[in-house]
């Protein structure tokens, strides 16, 4: 049976909790078919644990909808995986508004790369090993 690793349990609960009435209509975090026919973070492991979330764009209703506070959210995980703070190795890598950053290679480390990576609608979050028991809480100032 597959779980979501302990890191993005925490980070998805955390979100509920202080949007508590966002849209999750592009939510998740098992792979469906197409994820499955491919390498993803979204399938489970050989260990069963899956490794990624995607958290709608919409965090609420009226002003909150127009995704200046998931620009926020994606802006505030990559300082925090930049940051080198405790747990922040949990982090593998966030996608949102076609754009990606890792800490995969120094030239663009942790900095938003243009291109074609899809992910409008939402944030996408993919985690390393570290999150598999780590769900300690994020430090992250829009979370509070």
């Amino acid at each position: 049976m597959s779980k979501l690793c302990d890191g993005g349990v925490t980070l998805r609960a955390q979100i509920d909790r202080k949007w508590p009435k966002r849209d999750k209509a592009s939510d998740g975090w098992i792979g469906d078919a197409a994820h499955r026919a491919r390498q993803s973070d979204h399938n489970p492991d050989s260990r069963g644990i899956v490794h990624a979330i995607d958290i709608d764009e919409n965090l609420g209703v009226g002003r909150l909808r127009n995704g200046r506070q998931a620009k926020q959210l994606a802006d505030e995980l990559i300082a925090y995986a930049k940051s080198g703070l405790p747990g922040s190795k949990r982090i593998k890598y966030v996608v949102y508004e076609n754009k990606l950053a890792s800490g995969t290679y120094r030239s663009t480390w942790w900095k938003w790369r243009p291109g074609n990576w899809g992910h409008t609608m939402h944030i996408h979050v993919s985690f390393t090993s570290a999150a598999d028991e780590d769900g300690r809480p994020f430090p992250l100032k829009c979370l509070r």
